[in-house]
């Protein structure tokens, strides 16, 4: 086995590309990967990974050409090189070795399989199709890698190495591998990264169903190892933060470009409804305000009549009054197809550019209020806190008022009383009060 006498230096993009043509062919010597090289054409400057390596068995060293540059990236070239070279020691014949890793599929084929066949809403009746297009999402964003959001792309830049599982066999993905992707992507979001441990093993768990693959789950991981989440219960806002919300609100509502949003958001929280699916949408047609109800013909529940108090009477007045004056924002004719919801999207028709090209925008109705809603909590110097706060916070507000949780079932649309007794455990003066009524019971009876 003959020494390499030439230095060796550490393959960066910008060094190859400069690599200059000679009379003669030429290579380079990684200084991380022991055998790879990258060879230099003649004529054309044309760059290719070859992977030099002692053959044991044969007693010679045998080169081999593993991609072209700049189609194989330079991290690709290393990862290959050194499972060829663990073929090798293994004494495997490289060219078997290679069908068999060819015929076992990687993370990354097998999720995008999986989208399509699972995660389609048309075929898939049995989860609603927000959840699967959240599921969707989530493995678009951090398994597959296709997000143009800056700030997922800087993540994925910065720990690369570490969330870059979908390049792998599944027979080579490890529970440390899984931890190690889980943590990377706490850095950007902590509850996202524990869905995604979630999303992997329902995926994995498809796939042995599917006989891709068979062995552990690697994605089996105790919650107790993931990051701890705050109960749904337990996110919501005290009554002095609620009046500083509602307050941050109207004022920013004074701003004509979002007065809808701000008006979307206080009615979340004066009648405790989800915010996206039940408030955000509301047509005229569904308010009868004489009954003090809004009807719901297609709901997480299905058909139902929520009952609102008079403050969210108030409030719809207020926007049906502007509808009546021709407000610009909340108002438009009848032939424009946002006519009938209380609370219009500004931006429906306008060209945007989204994932696959620059396209109208057809959200009818406001949608996403996420920058709105921290520029609230941050005016209202309260903590952050997601949207859905807003509905457990009515539902704590009005245990710690006194109102029944039989009420407060009706109002939240819950099909059972077991769940509203959720929001009676978190509500901080319930026994308190419970406690002040027995009391006053007994001292009637003296």
């Amino acid at each position: 086995m003959t020494k390499e006498t030439q230095p060796r230096l550490k393959f960066t993009d910008a060094m190859i590309r400069k690599l200059p043509t000679k009379n003669k062919k030429y290579y380079v010597l990684d200084s991380e990967c022991i055998g790879l090289r990258i060879y230099v054409q003649v004529r054309t400057g044309a760059k290719a990974f070859y992977l030099q390596r002692y053959l044991k068995e044969f007693g010679y060293s045998k080169k081999t050409k593993i991609g072209d540059f700049p189609e194989m990236s330079i991290r690709d070239a290393r990862k290959l090189g050194g499972v060829i070279k663990a073929d090798n020691v293994q004494g495997k014949d490289p060219i078997i070795a290679a069908a068999e890793r060819a015929k076992e599929k990687t993370l990354g084929a097998i999720a995008a399989e999986y989208v399509l066949k699972k995660l389609d809403h048309r075929t898939n009746k049995t989860r609603s199709s927000k959840n699967l297009t959240a599921d969707k999402e989530n493995i678009d964003r951090w398994l597959l890698g296709t997000s143009k959001d800056p700030d997922i792309r800087k993540t994925w830049r910065k720990y690369y190495d570490q969330i870059n599982i979908k390049a792998k066999q599944l027979s080579k993905i490890s529970s440390e591998d899984i931890m190690e992707y889980h943590g990377a992507v706490s850095y950007k979001t902590s509850y996202n990264a524990n869905r995604m441990v979630q999303v992997i093993r329902k995926i994995v768990n498809w796939a042995k169903a599917k006989g891709y693959w068979d062995g552990k789950n690697p994605a089996s991981i105790s919650k107790k190892k993931l990051n701890k989440e705050i109960k749904d219960h337990l996110d919501y806002y005290s009554t002095a933060s609620m009046f500083k919300i509602i307050a941050a609100a109207k004022k920013l509502r004074k701003i004509p470009r979002k007065r809808v949003a701000c008006n979307a958001i206080l009615a979340a929280l004066y009648c405790g409804g989800r915010p996206q699916s039940e408030v955000f949408n509301l047509t005229i047609d569904q308010i009868d305000l004489d009954k003090k109800l809004i009807h719901y013909t297609t709901s997480k529940v299905d058909q139902w009549d929520r009952p609102i108090n008079a403050t969210m009477v108030n409030h719809l007045k207020e926007i049906i009054e502007l509808r009546s004056k021709g407000d610009p924002v909340h108002y438009y004719g009848p032939d424009d197809l946002r006519h009938k919801y209380l609370f219009p999207n500004c931006r429906f028709g306008e060209i945007r550019r989204g994932n696959r090209g620059l396209k109208p925008c057809k959200l009818k109705h406001v949608k996403e209020a996420r920058k709105l809603w921290k520029e609230i909590k941050k005016l209202a110097g309260v903590e952050d806190r997601d949207l859905k706060s807003l509905r457990h916070t009515f539902a704590v507000f009005s245990v710690s008022k006194g109102v029944s949780l039989r009420a407060i079932q009706k109002y939240l649309g819950h099909s059972t009383v077991q769940t509203t007794e959720i929001y009676a455990a978190a509500a901080p003066d319930f026994l308190q009060n419970e406690s002040e009524k027995i009391s006053k019971g007994f001292d009637a009876a003296a």
